[in-house]
This record gives C-alpha cells, structure tokens and sequence, in this order.
C-alpha cells in the first residue's frame, strides 16, 4: 500500500484545524477537493482516520496513529528546507542535538569543540529537555540525535541505543563539610544528611533511584527536589546539603575548591550514557561525523574519565 505524502498533511491540517473548512482555507485548496482526496487515502487505507460531525473533524484512534507519521513528515521537509537555506548562505550544514541536563556537561562540549574545528560552516543546536521529552522530538524528527542515559526509557522499536561509555557516582558537598576528606562513602552511612536530589520523571531520578535500593537504604526523606544542575550545584556549594553526581559534571568547582567530591562506593550500578537514534534513518554526513567524534573521544580516555 502506497501512501500519498501530500494527504498525510492533509489530515495533519484538519486535525489541527478541527474542521476541513479551516484546514482547507490553511492549505489554500477547496474544501471539496480537501474532502475527496482524504477520502481518497481512507479508501487506500481501508478505514476512516477521521471522524465528522456537525461541529467540524477530529481524527479517530487510527487517525492519531497516522497523525505521528504527518508529524514526521512534516518535520523532515522543513529540515530538507532549512538544510538548502544554509547552504545558499555558505554553511556546510545543520546538527540538532538533544541532550537533558544531566549530560550538559562531559563529552559534548569537548565534541562540539572538534566538530566546529573541523567544519566551522555547520550550524549547531542543542535542545534540553527531559528524557521523555526529547526521545519524542527524536522520534518525530526534530533532533538528529540525543546524548542521554540509556536503559531508562521504554523501548521504542523506532529508536535504536548506542553505548558511548559508563560512569561512576560520587558524593559531593561543599568544601567545608565535616565529610570532605573521607576516601569514600557509602549510602547506608549518610541517612542523617539532608540531600538535593533530581524530581521524578528523569533518568538522573530513575537511575538514582535504583542506585539507593542497590544500597538498601530507600529513597531519602529529608531531600530538596530540583532537576536544575544549577541549582544543585549552588545549594549544596552554600549549605551542608550534599549530592549523588557525576564528577565531571563539578570538575570546575571542585578544582576551584567550591565543592568537594568523594567517591561513593558500592553503588552497584554503572550508568551506561550514549546516543539515541531513529533505528531507520541513515545519519548526515555532519551527524554521522559527530558520533564518530564522541567515539573517539570516549576510546581515548577511561570511562572514569569522561562521565555525562
């Protein structure tokens, strides 16, 4: 069965639209014409995709299927577009990148340094959001890839995970806590300390989750909640609350002796962080060089090294 890509946006209108009058004044079409040719992709179909009534159009549960398709669709002729736009001005091409804020720090501005060396005519974005929110920009082609922490999201068939490295836990506090020099810690030790920890609905959250249960200790209680890196960093930097986090992402406060990082021990879980791609699509000339620029700085150095 052959789809006409034009009546996938069709439908895309209407649903929008709510009403194929309206959809079909967006799309500068006759409202008849508009009606014949979605009638013509629901017989091609062999179901409705949207049901009408007298208060206009809405799509039906085959039509939201359908809907995330057009969606994609839609997304992919206007970064075709605004890929030909940038080459008229003289640039080499576009990278969207999707990161949460977990894995704003390490390997990526280390990578983006090389890509921009190397082809200094590439426009570069980078989109934060949390987990579920980027991989859906992923999915419907608004990202070219995303950074993250794997083995946290449902499985989408669409989306394949690639493994960039593994990283460690430390505790960090300010540089006046009473824990500062230990040589190491353990989570069935500090059930006394107030802590600033990531809100529900990340990885960074679901993953230090499984990291305290490992420990046997449970979820703490006396926590202040915050998926801010910022904000994380600053209250424990001026109060005696302390952390679970990567130590690359303190390396410039702890050297500037703001905050101190102990290594936190038997957590039981490695955190795997790597990059989510759309399983069919064949990566960009620019994508495609950039995953090689995060592999080779990974086989470079330890995976304690480089931590997200």
């Amino acid at each position: 069965m052959k789809i006409d890509p034009r009546r996938l946006l069709e439908v895309l209108a209407v649903a929008r639209c709510g009403s194929f009058s309206s959809a079909a004044e967006a799309l500068h079409v006759s409202q008849p014409a508009l009606s014949q040719s979605i009638a013509l992709l629901e017989r091609d179909l062999g179901m409705r995709v949207l049901d009408r009534g007298r208060h206009g159009a809405k799509v039906n549960s085959s039509g939201e299927a359908l809907l995330f398709h057009a969606e994609a669709l839609e997304e992919l002729l206007a970064r075709a577009r605004e890929e030909m736009e940038l080459r008229a001005q003289g640039m080499q091409g576009s990278l969207t990148i999707g990161i949460t804020p977990i894995t704003s720090s390490g390997l990526l501005p280390e990578a983006l340094q090389i890509l921009l060396k190397e082809a200094p005519n590439v426009s570069v974005s980078v989109v934060e959001g949390l987990d579920t929110e980027i991989i859906r920009l992923l999915r419907t082609r608004k990202l070219d890839m995303v950074l993250s922490r794997l083995g946290v999201q449902p499985r989408h068939t669409d989306i394949t995970e690639e493994r960039i490295f593994s990283v460690d836990w430390s505790i960090v506090m300010g540089p006046q806590h009473p824990l500062r020099d230990r040589p190491s810690l353990r989570l069935d030790g500090l059930e006394d300390v107030l802590w600033v920890l990531p809100a529900s609905g990340s990885a960074f959250r679901e993953q230090l989750e499984l990291v305290f249960n490992n420990a046997r200790t449970g979820w703490p209680s006396r926590a202040i909640i915050t998926n801010s890196i910022l904000a994380i960093k600053a209250i424990v930097m001026n109060t005696d609350c302390i952390t679970v986090i990567s130590p690359r992402l303190v390396e410039v406060e702890v050297a500037a002796g703001r905050l101190c990082a102990v290594p936190l021990e038997d957590v039981g879980s490695l955190r795997e962080v790597g990059l989510a791609l759309r399983r069919s699509d064949k990566l960009s000339p620019i994508a495609a060089r950039f995953r090689d620029i995060l592999r080779e700085i990974a086989s470079r150095g330890t995976d304690a090294t480089h931590s997200a």
